[in-house]
């Protein structure tokens, strides 16, 4: 089992037990995601396992230091001293390391190629502009309940097994 395995499998741990711990807090935010916004195409809707990814994806920390980014070896070719050419290899550089970083960013961006990476970081952009509209309640929905943002479960009165005795 490589590095990435493990992490994955050790988010799914977390994730299981904070469901079993608090409940289904997807059921929250399919709900939250039905009930309006804008609307999307057939293709651009989320699967619920890629879903699961993004939100695990947007939990973890990011290091896109660029110095710890490898860079390729390059064979032993001649490196032409034209200026355009110098210029053109620069401009090549910075963005093949403008990508290195994004696929870093993006979940299982190093398991890709360039196009389909470049298309899961755009459907995982607009995940996250979901998930930050929904967080900032401008979306007139109510607001999320407080075991989603470390409450415990007995905070939320629809999900706590009290009874209020009058």
């Amino acid at each position: 089992m490589d590095l990435s395995q493990h992490k994955l499998i050790n988010n799914w741990d977390t994730y299981a037990t904070a469901m079993e711990e608090h409940g289904r807090p997807d059921d929250y935010d399919l709900y939250l995601a039905g009930a309006g916004g804008e609307e999307e195409d057939p293709e651009e809707e989320l699967g619920a396992m890629k879903e699961m990814m993004f939100k695990i994806a947007a939990m973890q920390p990011v290091d896109i230091d660029p110095a710890t980014i490898r860079k390729p070896r390059r064979r032993n070719v001649r490196i032409s001293d034209d200026p355009q050419s110098v210029a053109a290899r620069h401009r090549r550089e910075r963005i093949s390391e403008k990508i290195r970083i994004l696929q870093r960013l993006v979940p299982g961006g190093t398991k890709m190629d360039t196009a389909s990476m470049l298309d899961e970081a755009i459907r995982y952009v607009k995940f996250l502009k979901r998930q930050i509209r929904i967080l900032q309640g401008g979306d007139g929905l109510p607001p999320p309940p407080p075991y989603l943002f470390g409450g415990a479960a007995g905070d939320d009165p629809v999900c706590s097994n009290k009874f209020i005795a009058d």
